[in-house]
């Protein structure tokens, strides 16, 4: 299967996909539309619950390079056979090089991963820093990888002005709030429902989709599931979190990441990271709570 990474794709946009799943509306139509369109065979989405998540998959699939010129190719076909359509009509006509924002999703056509990590004084260290080096070290040339270390309120910005594909979040939570810092390394309490309002808005003006959140703090069970309005896949973890065990997850995550030969889809994302962490528990049986603890939620409508 040729994949493509070398250049970035434009994905279906949330009113194309609407349509889709509206007109072709059974997985054998829509498999009739993908491959008179030249979408590979063996990408085709495996097991989709709905119709709307059938082409969600094949929107990241397009998004990771699985064919050039791929979303306009299905969207030609589809008007084609439906010429009126008011969204196969127009859509088709659009230029593919660049992400529907007008804006590239990565200058090397890679996954864009944003870290933020924060240490706040007197807070226990989360080893953020290291948890940077890890996931760099793992990303090799096949990520790119974004950091904010001590990351503060402000730093926030970067997520719409960078549009990462993955947001890590390596930082201290409790009572419904992630700890960052101000500008003299104190403690400064975010909310967890102002960052999923910043994501919110961050996706709906600008037609940013976030494939994955991993919150890597201790509680994740606390406000793991008010990101699952906000991105594809939130990876977090229930109780205490040992900071060894948090960064090696993280090398073993993005390590299997980077190897993938298959196009990024959140079933993909969630085996992923089952996988690291049972790669981590067979190295370091200390941390077994990787694997029992931990949380894996997809998207809700």
């Amino acid at each position: 299967m040729s994949t493509g990474e070398g250049n970035a794709e434009a994905p279906l946009l949330p009113e194309e996909i609407r349509a889709l799943a509206t007109v072709y509306n059974t997985p054998s139509r829509a498999e009739v539309l993908l491959r008179s369109a030249g979408y590979p065979a063996d990408a085709l989405p495996y097991a989709p619950g709905t119709l709307w998540e059938y082409w969600e998959q094949v929107s990241l699939g397009l998004a990771t390079g699985v064919m050039a010129d791929g979303r306009r190719s299905i969207l030609a076909k589809a008007r084609e056979r439906y010429p009126h359509h008011p969204v196969f009509r127009g859509a088709a006509s659009v230029p593919e090089s660049r992400t529907p924002s007008g804006a590239p999703r990565s200058g090397t056509g890679r996954l864009k991963v944003m870290v933020l990590g924060a240490e706040p004084a007197r807070r226990g260290a989360v080893r953020a820093a290291a948890e940077l080096r890890e996931i760099q070290s793992a990303a090799a040339d096949a990520l790119d990888v974004l950091s904010c270390p001590a990351a503060t309120p402000a730093d926030l910005e970067q997520i719409r002005r960078q549009r990462p594909d993955i947001l890590h979040l390596a930082c201290h939570g409790s009572q419904g709030a992630l700890l960052l810092e101000d500008h003299e390394g104190e403690p400064l309490s975010l909310p967890a429902a102002d960052l999923v309002e910043t994501l919110r808005l961050s996706a709906e003006h600008y037609r940013h989709r976030l494939r994955a959140l991993l919150l890597r703090s201790c509680g994740g069970e606390e406000i793991a599931r008010l990101f699952t309005g906000v991105a594809d896949v939130v990876i977090a973890h229930r109780g205490t979190l040992d900071s060894d065990c948090s960064t090696q997850f993280a090398a073993a995550f993005y390590r299997e990441l980077a190897s993938r030969t298959v196009p990024l889809t959140p079933e993909h994302l969630r085996a992923t990271a089952h996988i690291a962490a049972q790669d981590v528990v067979n190295r370091a049986g200390f941390c077994r709570s990787l694997r029992t603890d931990l949380i894996v939620l997809p998207r809700t409508a």
